[in-house]
């Protein structure tokens, strides 16, 4: 994947702060031992302090969770999620990969602030160094050192955007929200974004209902306010998104030493406005499944309501134009009422069949 300009100045910048022109093979061992204390310490804080948990986070971690936020800012700019949006506020920034990921598919000037706030001054000062470099930072740029749930500010702007990466499923996600929100009057938006696990995803999925009480509506990648499918019709199916990530030039050599390997990498994530989206959510379908090939047929999970379903097709059927056809989890699209006219199966798992050799 080729790299863009504001992509490359990031590397560059990322490069600086490690101190190194180029791959060191100490990343590798730096990287196994940030993963191991996360393992072992799950609830920990991390230990930005130390030399080489910068190094792994800045190496391997950052590059994974830019790509991760870039994909969410690219979906959210498809349903116009940051019109009028000129503020952000990022939480528990570690390097600041969920604001660069952002600001890479913003337009340039949007953007007239960013305040990078975490426990650690080590890693803000990371943060901010990285921004400044990037060619992507606004107009001005601040810190502040509080963790998620001491965070208050009285004076928003309008037009502020919440950004929270990884940081509610490290404590009680509906506890520390509510909270946190009820500490931010008259906020804008909220982007969440958190691992893409089973148990990540769901409890990510069940606040849904707590940002709605709040006043909030959803806008990505929910195309209702209804209950969530998969978490009324499933004990373990979970929202994400699947993409193909941008990473730096150093990762064959990096992951070459791990036994970590991102070919692809997932998301989980939740936007949400004061305001309501202009297209209706009912119009809108998303593919939440993975392709499942059954003998001659094609079957995929699709999400526009609180009951679970399914599109299908025949593969040997289609005529040449459709042969490539394919669905991605994650893809989002519109349809008029005749493909929902001659459903297939029960109530709670209805099949529509695509009529794609016509």
């Amino acid at each position: 994947m080729n790299s863009s300009p504001a992509h490359q100045a990031i590397e560059a910048a990322i490069l600086t702060q490690l101190a190194s022109g180029a791959f060191s093979k100490t990343w590798i061992s730096s990287v196994q031992k940030l993963s191991n204390h996360y393992v072992a310490e799950p609830d920990a804080i991390s230990p930005w302090r130390e030399t080489w948990a910068r190094e792994a986070l800045l190496s391997y971690y950052h590059p994974l969770n830019q790509a991760r936020a870039e994909r969410v800012a690219k979906q959210g700019q498809a349903v116009g999620f940051f019109e009028g949006l000129r503020h952000v506020i990022d939480i528990g920034c570690g390097s600041g990969a969920a604001t660069l990921g952002f600001l890479l598919q913003l337009p340039a000037a949007q953007i007239k602030s960013v305040e990078l706030s975490d426990h650690s001054d080590a890693i803000t000062k990371v943060a901010k160094g990285l921004l400044d470099e990037s060619r992507l930072a606004p107009e001005k740029v601040s810190t502040s050192h509080h963790s998620i749930e001491f965070f208050e500010k009285s004076d928003l702007e309008p037009g502020t955007l919440l950004l929270l990466s990884y940081v509610l499923t490290e404590s009680h996600s509906e506890k520390t929200l509510r909270s946190l929100l009820g500490r931010l009057p008259n906020l804008e938006a909220i982007a969440i974004l958190e691992p893409s696990t089973s148990s990540d995803g769901r409890k990510l999925q069940a606040l849904r209902p707590i940002l709605m009480e709040l006043g909030f509506k959803l806008w990505a990648p929910c195309t209702h306010h209804e209950a969530c499918p998969l978490l009324e019709d499933s004990d373990r199916d979970w929202c994400h998104d699947r993409l193909l990530p941008h990473l730096p030039p150093w990762w064959e050599s990096l992951e070459a030493g791990l036994p970590m390997k991102n070919k692809t990498v997932t998301v989980s994530y939740l936007l949400a406005r004061k305001k309501s989206r202009k297209v209706p959510l009912n119009l809108e379908v998303r593919v939440i499944g993975d392709r499942l090939d059954e003998k001659t047929k094609v079957r995929q999970m699709i999400c526009r309501h609180e009951r679970r379903e399914f599109l299908s097709w025949f593969p040997s059927r289609l005529k040449r134009e459709a042969e490539g056809f394919e669905l991605s989890r994650g893809d989002r699209f519109y349809s008029d009422e005749s493909l929902w006219k001659d459903p297939r199966g029960i109530d709670r798992s209805k099949e529509y069949r695509l009529d794609l050799d016509g």
